[in-house]
Parts: C-alpha cells; sequence; structure tokens
C-alpha cells in the first residue's frame, strides 16, 4: 500500500509537470512606442481639447 501510493504520487508529479511544461507560453515583453506628445500641464492647450473634448 505504501509503495502504491508513493508511485502514485510521483505519477501526479509528473504529469502536472507535463501539463505546466506544455501550458507555459513565453511572451515577449511589450514595448509601447514613444511619441514626440508631451503630456500634462506641458501639453498644448488645443491637443488637450481635441484628445479629451
Amino acid at each position: 500500500m505504501r509503495i502504491r501510493m508513493m508511485l502514485l504520487a510521483i505519477g501526479c508529479a509528473i504529469t502536472c509537470g507535463l501539463l505546466v511544461a506544455v501550458s507555459y507560453q513565453p511572451h515577449a515583453p511589450v514595448t509601447a512606442h514613444k511619441t514626440d506628445r508631451l503630456v500634462g500641464e506641458k501639453a498644448p492647450a488645443g491637443f488637450l481639447s481635441e484628445r479629451f473634448g
């Protein structure tokens, strides 16, 4: 009985490891392109009214 439970635990660990390895999909870091827009108080009033108006 003890050996059977040990084999079951090892089998579950191997199965979980395989599932994690198959489901893991590495993603490249997402980078945003920088623009020349001014943000906040430095932004021109025309831009703010067009953007949020």
